[in-house]
């Protein structure tokens, strides 16, 4: 018998990883890697497994998926990296740990913006504390 391709999207352009990874779900993470799914496939708007995590809060599944050689510097349709989103959502231990595992806060997503230009009091009460770790 033969399972779903693993790489393929569902109806809304997410592949099972990127579902898997966005929802913190580590189990289904690691068996799908174990099966060979692809660790930077992406949806319809450019999101990798590591920039959905990043955006949705998953510490653990970060760290995990770094640990993986997931590539930290990966960009969406709007030039955001998982840095960009964590800012962006005032996840302050994701932005600690990318920065620490290589995450380049230099880069500017299609809006001019740098990850430290997205800390802001309309997306989290923690952005002062993100903005203090990006400075």
């Amino acid at each position: 018998m033969q399972g779903a391709p693993l790489n393929d999207s569902d109806h809304c352009g997410d592949p099972p990883l990127l579902l898997a990874a966005g929802n913190g779900h580590k189990a289904c993470v690691q068996l799908l890697l174990d099966e060979g799914a692809d660790i930077e496939q992406r949806n319809v708007m450019m999101e990798t497994p590591l920039i959905r995590a990043a955006h949705n809060g998953h510490f653990q599944m970060v760290k995990f998926l770094v640990e993986n050689r997931a590539d930290v510097n990966a960009i969406d349709l709007g030039d955001n990296t998982a840095l960009h989103w964590a800012a962006m959502r005032g996840h302050v231990e994701i932005v600690k740990y990318l920065l620490q595992s290589g995450a380049d806060r230099t880069i500017r997503n299609k809006q001019d913006k740098l990850p430290i230009d997205l800390c802001q009091p309309c997306w989290s009460n923690a952005y002062r504390y993100t903005q203090e770790v990006l400075a």
